[in-house]
């Protein structure tokens, strides 16, 4: 055996691989080693004996141990290390471990008893003195270790659903048996495996994934089949089903379950009547848990025969339907065939005597089971009645059991479960047609679309391994694929397998993802392989459903019999890896990082004989700290500093002396009842309604912040055991500065120090004041549906209606023309900052290029939206007027953009995918590419012209910031029953559990604007509508468009996530500024007064990140869609491009639902809430969730100011800028057309509100052509809320308007305000400029 490993190992000789250190470290060592040799020559044989008898034993322990490893051991000799133990007790230190269940006291080491354990029930064993099953072997008595051992045995034989060996029982409960070792903390059975050593570097234990073995995961998929599919038919489902229980059918055949339950009933009746001849008065328990055995055998007996003539029954009438419809139908589209094997009993006498036989045995056994309930009834009636003798009610006797009735109820059990002795015996198998002979057909088949060809690609733990051919489907909606896989595997097992289903595409390269389908991987054992079973099913318009049937098996590198064979080592759960890991150092506590002041040097000290000394403060002070409070430069420079005050914070200079302020200038102490600034004074109204409720919303959120900072310091603060000062407040009452105040109070009698105001907290919001460089990097792929220039299209269908004839026959020159005379690019713009992608062609332009933008700003300052901008780029051929020199002049259009708010980029760190650009209602110079307005086709044979205009991008920001610190919500006061808030929190712990990602638990307890955590579910109740809404024709479209144009505040705020601040009804239409998830709530709550089925969606959605979106039910219909209440757009569940990514949660009136499906996609989400598989519900009936208390529900709305002077201040502001901006150009406008403008915007407000699903704008532009036949026109309309000034200047100077250099160009300007109750404005601006034709 030795000399046959270097053969062995000569043959695997492979050259390593090593790092310089490891070299560094051999030699030295290999140095050692020679300067060792000539001290210790003379023990170089005992050396080598006692490593030889470390790794392998003694002689007489390896000779031992082959002589038992050649004896049948059953199924026990390669299933475990320890399975082959030695027949001499040895002390070889050669071992392994046996896997203990610690369900008893742990054995392990001794320092861990005082730590909590945390036990896995698959990867721990438990021992037991107690043998686990029965075993007769007379007067033998075994011993503790011998019972260990047997049981340890009979856990892995029924693990491999197999028996004990009888020669195996016979070796470890003989005289002589194999023994283990047993010391403090393990128990170790000896073994003769020989082990190779591995190396590899030292490493932490969390970076550990596992042993460097090589292993070989094969993976075999069989058959792909379709349950639902467009071509189903009645013949498919019936052969599927018929399939399927022919599956189930087989799988019973080959266990063999039935008669392996009869030869066990017959094996426990032998014992029981062998131990009823023989027992006695101490074996009367051990008799009744014999008898007790056979009867719950020989029920169990009668349920599997009945389950299987049940499914023998099933399976035949199935058979017969399906051949029916064969015959019916008159043609067959599937292969599926059974075949019949009956035989008849040959001997009817010897059938009848065998069942007679059975069925008396059963009835004895029976009736024997019924006397003996009988007559231990009687015995305690007996003892019962001579107990109560003095008591006048007696109870009746026990009945002695009726065998007529006993043998008519087994009657009728055998009948259901055996057959009867005249019935022949039954045999199904299954025929496998030859396929070139089946011939499968379906009527109309030439009119059915061609079939598709599938694939499926594999994905271990998120990587691709591999995909299989294109197959095309078969008229059984089966494809049998018959592909084998193989991964090689260098380090750890993957845990995830992802089959992914696509569909090939006939006409272009690319190919269409349909469905996922995943599964854990589980190690299988050395000899058989893991079935699989798995179900998809697609959500899309052509909805497909079916199985993928597979199987895997893990193979060494080396073969079965391979030295470097390890076994299937698995990390260790997180839980049980940190108890029985040493725990790190805890942290220091934070009073330790302080300063120490250092102690004098040991010894006596002289006393001091100077007096103590005082520090007289007020000696110090230029004046009185009354005085200085009373101060008007001091005053008016204190509320210039704090920026509150709606005046002083404007001010520029404040003169020095105090005389030289005017007496008019108001005190800003709020201490005279005069008003600060009335209405309408400097401001207009509406400016001031908008700039106080601003004010309002950032003042809440710096209160509730500082708050519940202060809350949660004291509470992890202790409390001081003495308060030296009363008057002084307890979080100011802690360390040296009380203490000396105390002193100064004590010994001066006056204050210690001037009264300030407390400070606001920031905690880790410091960061944030400091300057950054960021840079904002967007990579844009391609768009689709840009509008394209109409005057060409107007040329092409003059050009038609002369030519007279039908363009559809030259599709494609028209198709050309229409679509190519358009050459946009894209702008990525933050401030005056801008950058800008090459100039693509076609109204489906695609530039795969990255922009990238650097910003260097606060923290604090980044409350901008990033602009990301559609333009055409327009080229003009010009002549001189002094010489015939031609050149040319580069106008920029603007199309279209789409924003996204960089506190919602900086708190995402990314976006990408699909998004829907905000294009302008009229858009002058200009069409939507509609087919419609080339050819007579109909546009359902061109899906990819759509009205809207998509972008796929993908948008990230680097750095991303600091980290916000979430708002401390849970130090403060909480108005919910302590019993429900640890019900939460237990149904917290559970919920984490089940979560596929953390970041999907929201917080039940929020914070309102009052300062206290409630329940979501008491945000929703019905509030009352604006009274414009309920009283219009369509109130949810109403109220769609009214909470859209609610201000939502740019600020990198936490209280704007779902950890903030949620606000009421109240604070939010009083304000009218709130963050987007309040906009969420008061939709749904609008919605519940109007009486409609909704909830309140919790998730993230670009480019808002946290928001919620409003799920609602239409009555008509009873179909659900999704409602973003930011834009007032309503989507389809299905609609791949609803700007909602990723649902947490669906809120209700009764119950929270959280999201625990796998799948992130929100079109392939399943929203049945009944589903426990897909949601969790946080409240039961048990405990109901709480509802109301949070909103007013008799709010009463205010009406909006006078317009006309803003409309006015907005037009003349308009003119201004854009008159500014044109520094080195005439600006002329043109008022003849500012009329016409003003009707179409008139119009525009009701179009955007009621007209769901039709595009009437449109004709504005083309009558705007016509009526101006003389000019070349081009304008657009902007839609907005309205905040101030500041923010129109902004979005007119983003539109690059005023960059026409034309000389003639003229401008028009047309503004209209339409107005909502709580001065909630919509803006409508038309921007046209007109260049006259020269003819």
């Amino acid at each position: 055996m030795d000399a046959a490993l270097p053969k062995k190992a000569a043959k695997k000789k492979r050259k390593t691989h090593t790092t310089r250190g490891y070299r560094k470290r051999e030699q030295e060592v290999q140095k050692l080693i020679r300067a060792t040799e000539g001290t210790i020559s003379g023990q170089e044989q005992d050396m080598e004996a006692l490593g030889m008898e470390f790794f392998h034993g003694f002689e007489g322990d390896m000779q031992a141990e082959n002589d038992f490893s050649a004896q049948d051991v059953g199924q026990e000799r390669d299933e475990d290390s320890g399975g082959e133990l030695a027949a001499e007790p040895s002390h070889s230190s050669s071992q392994t471990f046996i896997q203990i269940d610690l369900q008893d006291p742990p054995l392990a080491w001794s320092q861990l008893f005082k730590q909590r354990h945390y036990y896995d029930e698959s990867l721990l064993y438990r021992p037991s003195n107690t043998l686990h099953f029965q075993l007769h072997l007379g007067d033998t008595q075994l011993k503790d270790f011998q019972i260990r051992m047997l049981n340890r045995y009979q856990e892995q034989s029924k693990s491999e659903s197999g028996k004990l060996g009888s020669n195996l029982i016979g070796q470890l409960s003989g005289q002589n048996p194999a023994r283990f070792l047993m010391d403090k903390h393990l128990y170790r059975s000896v073994c003769h495996r020989k082990f190779q050593s591995v190396f590899f570097p030292p490493l932490p234990p969390s970076e550990l994934k596992g042993l460097p073995s090589r292993r070989c995961l094969k993976l075999c998929l069989k058959q792909l089949r379709f349950s639902l599919h467009p071509q189903l038919l009645e013949e498919h489902r019936l052969a599927q089903q018929l399939e399927d229980l022919f599956d189930v059918y087989s799988q019973q055949q080959k266990q063999k379950i039935c008669r392996k339950l009869r030869e066990e009933l017959e094996i426990a009746r032998q014992v029981a009547l062998k131990l009823l001849a023989s027992a006695g008065q101490d074996q009367t328990a051990e008799v009744k848990r014999q008898l007790k055995l056979t009867r719950q055998l020989r029920q169990r007996y009668y349920a599997e025969s009945a389950a299987q003539r049940n499914l023998l029954q099933r399976l035949l009438k199935e058979w017969a339907k399906l051949k029916e419809l064969r015959r019916q139908q008159r043609f067959q589209c599937t292969r599926f065939q059974l075949g019949l094997r009956v035989v008849h009993p040959p001997d009817l006498e010897a059938s009848y005597s065998s069942w007679k036989e059975s069925f008396e045995t059963d009835l004895t056994e029976v009736y024997r089971e019924h006397l003996e309930v009988f007559y231990t009834r009687l015995r305690l009636w007996s003892d019962q009645k001579s107990h109560s003798r003095t008591s006048t009610s007696q109870s009746k006797p026990p009945r002695k059991p009726q065998f007529d009735r006993i043998m008519a109820s087994l009657r009728k059990e055998y009948d259901k479960a055996f057959k009867d002795p005249e019935e022949p015996f039954v045999e199904v198998f299954r025929l496998h047609a030859d396929e070139a002979a089946a011939s499968l057909s379906i009527p109309g088949g030439d009119q059915l679309p061609k079939a598709r060809n599938y694939f499926l690609k594999i994905f271990l733990d998120g990587q691709f391994v591999g995909q299989s051919r294109s197959y095309r489907l078969e008229p059984d909606l089966q494809i049998s694929i018959n592909e084998c896989i193989g991964v090689l595997l260098e380090r750890s097992l993957p845990e995830n397998l992802n089959i992914w289903l696509y569909e090939k595409s006939t006409l272009t390269p690319k190919s269409r993802r349909l469905a996922q389908m995943s599964t854990p991987l589980l190690l299988s054992s050395k000899d058989d392989a893991v079935q699989e079973k798995l179900s998809f099913r697609t959500l899309s318009s052509t909805q497909l459903a079916g199985d993928v049937y597979m199987y895997y098996e893990y193979r060494s590198t080396e073969g079965l019999g391979g030295s470097l064979y390890l076994d299937e080592v698995q990390r260790l759960p997180d839980a049980l890896r940190q108890t029985l890991m040493p725990q790190s150092l805890p942290a220091l506590p934070p009073s330790s990082k302080k300063l120490v002041t250092p102690r004098p040097p040991s010894g006596r000290t002289k006393k001091s004989l100077l007096p103590p000394l005082i520090f007289a403060e007020q000696q110090l002070q230029f004046c009185s700290l009354e005085l200085l409070l009373d101060n008007r430069r001091f005053q008016l420079l204190h509320s210039r500093h704090q920026q509150r005050n709606l005046h002083t914070k404007q001010l520029r200079f404040v003169p020095a002396l105090e005389q030289e302020i005017s007496e008019e200038e108001p005190l800003p102490d709020g201490r005279e009842t005069v008003q600060l600034l009335e209405p309408g004074t400097y401001w207009n109204a509406i400016d001031l309604h908008k700039h106080r409720g601003r004010k309002f919303l950032q003042l809440l959120y710096e209160v509730i912040t500082s708050q519940s900072a202060r809350r949660a310091k004291t509470l992890q603060t202790p409390l001081p055991l003495l308060l030296l000062a009363e008057d002084s407040d307890r979080s100011s009452a802690t360390g040296w500065t009380a203490l000396w105040r105390a002193f100064c109070s004590v010994f001066q009698g006056q204050r210690a120090s001037l009264p300030r105001e407390p400070t606001v907290w920031s905690g880790r919001q410091s960061g944030t004041d400091l300057f950054k460089n960021f840079c904002v990097s967007l990579h844009v792929v391609r768009a689709t549906g840009v509008p394209v220039r109409s005057r060409h299209i107007l040329s092409l269908n003059e050009r038609r209606s002369s030519a007279g004839g039908d363009m559809s026959t030259s599709l494609f020159v028209t198709q050309t023309l229409m679509y190519s005379n358009v050459r946009p690019f894209v702008t990525l713009s933050y401030g005056q900052r801008l950058c800008r992608s090459r100039t693509a062609e076609g109204s489906n332009p695609t530039w795969n290029e990255q922009l990238q933008l650097q910003i260097q700003s606060q923290f604090g300052d980044l409350r901008e939206d990033l602009k990301i901008s559609l333009f055409d780029e327009l080229i003009e051929q010009q002549y001189s007027d002094e010489a015939s020199d031609l050149y040319q002049r580069v106008q920029c259009n603007w199309l279209g953009e789409f924003r996204v708010p960089i506190n919602c980029l900086l708190s995402s760190r990314k976006f990408e995918g699909c998004i829907e650009l905000a294009m302008p209602k009229v858009l002058v110079g200009y069409k939507r590419p509609l087919i419609d307005s080339v050819t007579n086709m109909s546009t359902d044979q061109y899906p990819e012209f759509k009205e809207a205009v998509h972008l796929w991008f993908y948008l990230s920001i680097e750095p991303s910031g600091a980290d916000l610190m979430p708002l401390q919500s849970c130090a403060l006061a909480c108005a919910e029953k302590p019993e429900l808030q640890q019900y939460l929190d237990e149904r917290r712990l559970e919920l984490q559990q089940l979560l596929p990602q953390p970041q999907r638990y929201v917080e039940p307890l929020v914070c309102t604007a009052q300062g206290k955590r409630v329940c979501l579910t008491r945000l929703l109740d019905a509030v009352p509508l604006p009274p414009a809404v309920a009283s219009g024709e369509s109130p949810l479209e109403s109220s769609f468009r009214y909470v859209s144009l609610l201000s939502q505040l740019r600020s990198y705020d936490p209280c704007l996530g779902f950890r903030g601040v949620w606000l009421d009804n109240q604070s939010l239409l009083d304000s009218t500024w709130c963050s987007v998830k309040d906009l969420g709530v008061l939709l749904c709550n609008y919605m519940l007064s109007l009486g409609l089925e909704c909830w309140l969606i919790l998730g993230v959605a670009c480019p808002h990140g946290e928001c919620s979106f409003v799920l609602y039910r239409q009555p008509e219909t009873a179909e659900l869609f999704l409602v973003s209440p930011a834009t007032g757009k309503r989507y389809q569940l299905q609609d791949v491009h609803c700007p909602l990514r990723r649902i947490y949660c669906v809120v209700g009136k009764q119950n929270i639902y959280f999201n625990i499906q796998t799948e992130t996609r929100v079109s392939m989400t399943h929203f049945s809430l009944q589903d426990g598989a897909c949601w969790f519900p946080l409240f039961s009936r048990r405990v109901p969730a709480p509802q109301s208390g949070v909103q007013k529900l008799d709010y009463a709305y205010k009406k909006s100011y006078e317009l006309s002077q803003l409309q006015k201040h907005i037009e003349r502001k308009i003119m201004k800028k854009i008159s500014a901006w044109r520094t080195t150009r005439k600006t002329i406008w043109n008022r003849a057309f500012q009329p016409r403008l003003q009707r179409i915007l008139c119009d525009m407000e009701n179009l955007s509100t009621f007209s769901r699903g039709r595009y009437d704008e449109p004709i504005f532009s083309e009558q705007l052509e016509r009526e101006f036949p003389n000019y070349r026109l081009y304008g657009f309309t902007l839609n907005f809320a309205y905040t101030n000034l500041a923010a129109i200047s902004e979005r007119i100077r983003t539109t690059c308007i005023h960059y026409n250099h034309d000389a003639s160009v003229e401008f028009c300007v047309a503004v209209h305000l339409h107005a909502h109750a709580n001065d909630v404005l919509s803006v409508w601006l038309f921007l046209l400029s007109m260049v006259p034709l020269v003819e």
